[in-house]
């Protein structure tokens, strides 16, 4: 079983809803949307905004990648988990890991709310 399948099964298991959020400098994110809005629906863009799961950063940050991260309530196990806080006060743990994440929209995740 691949960790996306894993982690699926956990939340399935363990949460109500977790939050799917992509951060990046607007170039960066053109081509994530681009790549996301040709194989998922429904479609993002900058106006999806951060309530929607986009964070924009200046074209200048000192970011050069795409960050996706995943917003949960309860602590898996198996994968690296940080504590946050700071982020998405209602979710006390996050993954940092874009390709796990991306594998998690093929499972049926999207960015921004997902119940399940």
């Amino acid at each position: 079983m691949s960790l996306a399948n894993r982690l699926d099964d956990f939340i399935k298991q363990n949460e109500t809803e977790v939050f799917i959020e992509a951060e990046g400098r607007p170039g960066r994110l053109k081509n994530f949307y681009s790549e996301y809005n040709a194989k998922y629906s429904p479609t993002i863009s900058n106006a999806t905004g951060a309530t929607g799961g986009i964070i924009v950063l200046e074209e200048d940050a000192n970011k050069w990648g795409l960050e996706l991260r995943l917003y949960l309530n309860h602590k898996p196990d198996f994968v690296q988990v940080t504590k946050t806080a700071t982020y998405r006060n209602d979710y006390p743990y996050r993954i940092n890991d874009t390709k796990l994440i991306q594998e998690l929209f093929d499972l049926g995740y999207r960015i921004g709310l997902n119940r399940v």
